[in-house]
């Protein structure tokens, strides 16, 4: 069996995209994954399967996905152990004093090349940190108050998708054991 964390973006951040967390539970499981466990509200989830997912398969499990629930949301699904690696190289953790406001971006593959990063003379006190397969960013007022311009972001595309430190904790601290076994 692998262990894979699934992300889906956007979802219950306003009435458009409220979902359940049962429902999404349920179209993961009908998928035929097993041991399927979510995470707070936002689209987080882990669970295990015998397959060794493609790109082909998180597409059927975002059509799934949208047929079951009416809401259309693109997934970043990583398995297990690279999670956790991605989630231990963040090259912030240090400069953090709040782990809410130390974002992990995940992409749905390796970040492109030749990223243009934003002046970091400009972002102080935030930082940004491009790595493999995440962005990070320290954003010590908040999000809705980053300095990261937009145009930073759109270089990786739509499927990317958000999380804090906290929730990325969490989700490693459902992945470990499994691993273990």
């Amino acid at each position: 069996m692998t262990t894979y964390v699934a992300l889906v973006r956007g979802i219950n951040v306003g009435t458009s995209t409220l979902v359940p967390m049962p429902d999404f539970q349920r179209v993961l499981e009908e998928r035929g994954f097993t041991r399927v466990k979510t995470l707070l509200r936002s689209g987080n989830a882990v669970f295990d399967t015998e397959a060794t997912l493609s790109h082909g398969d998180v597409a059927d499990l975002e059509a799934r996905f949208a047929e079951a629930t009416g809401v259309t949301a693109p997934f970043v699904v990583i398995e297990g152990s690279e999670f956790v690696r991605i989630v231990d190289e963040n090259p912030l953790a240090e400069l953090s004093d709040n782990p809410s406001r130390l974002m992990v971006s995940f992409l749905p593959g390796p970040a492109p090349a030749g990223v243009t990063t934003p002046d970091a003379a400009a972002l102080l006190p935030e930082v940004v940190r491009v790595g493999g397969r995440a962005v990070y960013a320290w954003c010590p007022h908040g999000v809705s108050a980053s300095k990261i311009p937009a145009a930073f972001w759109r270089q990786f595309g739509q499927g990317a998708t958000v999380r804090n430190a906290n929730t990325a904790a969490k989700l490693v601290s459902l992945v470990l054991p499994r691993l273990e076994e």
